[in-house]
């Protein structure tokens, strides 16, 4: 028996024809992105060997002017070349010093340091961060006072008091303490 309209296959059919179009799709894009890839390995590879041709020609550039730098050092007389390096020393401990933080190692000093008390010299060295400080109190107290004042800043540590002396005057009468305090200051260190 037959019924009119009704096929078997009508929907295979439709689903084959849906599945045969996406997989063409599909194969379009993968074959596009397969020709974007090849034309960007391309072009990578063509910037690799521009650069790899650039980077030869400065190496033997450079060659060349290491070359010319030995002939002309070997012309400068020696004694010429002990005064440009001791030149070259003092330059570096003048730019060593300009990048020590001079104005925190101040300010700090400022908080530290009480009224009664005179700092004379401020010696820092720029290397191991430790500076040495000379001056005068008025008494042993005030001398304390400093002590402690430097030993509460965060940014000050070992503080040592290396040398305290009655300072007398013209009528042989104590005007009050010279001394020498040691410490590490470790703010701005790199």
């Amino acid at each position: 028996m037959l019924i009119p309209g009704f096929n078997l296959a009508r929907t295979n059919y439709r689903r084959a024809r849906r599945d045969v179009i996406l997989s063409a799709c599909t194969v379009a894009v993968l074959a596009l992105l397969a020709v974007w890839q090849i034309a960007i390995w391309a072009a990578g590879r063509g910037e690799r060997e521009a650069v790899a041709l650039r980077l030869a020609r400065m190496e033997a550039e450079f060659q060349r002017h290491q070359k010319e730098v030995r002939t002309i050092a070997a012309g400068v007389p020696a004694e010429a070349m002990k005064q440009y390096e001791a030149k070259v020393k003092a330059y570096n401990q003048i730019l060593e010093a300009s990048a020590f933080p001079w104005m925190r190692l101040l300010m700090e000093l400022e908080r530290s340091v009480p009224p009664s008390v005179f700092l004379s010299e401020i010696h820092p060295d720029l290397e191991t961060r430790q500076v040495l400080l000379r001056g005068r109190a008025r008494s042993f107290e005030d001398l304390s006072l400093l002590l402690r004042g430097l030993e509460e800043r965060i940014v000050f540590r070992q503080v040592y008091l290396l040398r305290q002396a009655e300072r007398k005057g013209q009528t042989n009468k104590p005007e009050g303490l010279e001394f020498s305090v040691s410490l590490i200051y470790q703010a701005g260190k790199k």
